[in-house]
């Protein structure tokens, strides 16, 4: 049973996702199994019919899912405050966490929470969130009611070293990564152009998504099967 204020929340659903990542600490890459179980409510609107709430709420469900199989399979979490993790961690071809200091579950349940909070959009409302990895014998359960959190707003805050493309941290974005696109010190061009090949896998995810509100609004009762979407991979630049 949740709480939302004074209201009592007695029906509400559970994502849960198991994934394999590295954490780096110290120049030290440690693979650990992650388990994340997120408590889920469904908002209801005024001039929808129970269905049409159903199939938001699945659509929204999926975009949550989506971003979780993009981004946390074979992840390194890595502090990029420490200039060797950091430096060890750009040598890989793996999606990278960028955390904003040392990459414990503590703050990495933070980062989940924000960012799923903001990819739920006002469909889905992110309660309790818990997460727990094979190299330590503690659970993190993290909520947050009022959207409070104990991170950077901004990414020059925890990035001071290079210039990001965006101003707002990536957890904060309603963007299909973990991570920031930074500028080359030594790079001349626009960002425009700098970052013109790079495309956000939520793009696509949206277009499978419209492709099937189109043939099946007012039909789907349940979430539906999760839409495989061609996943995106990082690229060098």
């Amino acid at each position: 049973m949740m709480k939302r204020g004074k209201q009592v929340i007695r029906s509400y659903m559970t994502l849960e996702y198991v994934f394999t990542g590295i954490r780096l600490r110290e120049c030290s890459l440690t693979p650990v199994d992650w388990a994340l179980t997120i408590n889920l409510i469904a908002q209801g609107r005024k001039g929808r019919t129970q269905q049409e709430s159903e199939f938001k709420a699945g659509i929204a469900y999926q975009r949550l899912y989506f971003w979780l199989d993009t981004n946390l399979p074979n992840t390194i979490m890595v502090d990029v405050n420490k200039e060797d993790d950091l430096y060890i961690a750009n040598l890989s071809s793996n999606i990278m966490m960028y955390c904003p200091g040392n990459p414990g579950d503590d703050i990495i349940i933070q980062l989940l929470h924000s960012k799923l909070s903001v990819l739920a959009g006002d469909e889905l409302s992110i309660g309790e969130i818990h997460l727990s990895g094979s190299d330590t014998s503690i659970q993190y359960t993290f909520d947050s009611q009022d959207g409070i959190y104990g991170l950077p707003i901004t990414t020059t805050e925890y990035y001071p070293e290079g210039i990001a493309r965006d101003e707002i941290p990536w957890w904060s974005r309603n963007d299909g990564f973990c991570f920031e696109f930074i500028r080359p010190a030594d790079v001349k061009i626009t960002d425009e152009e700098l970052f013109k090949d790079i495309s956000d896998p939520m793009d696509e995810f949206e277009r499978k998504m419209i492709e099937m509100s189109d043939t099946h609004i007012g039909l789907v009762k349940e979430p539906a099967r999760i839409v495989q979407v061609e996943k995106w991979k990082p690229k060098t630049i």
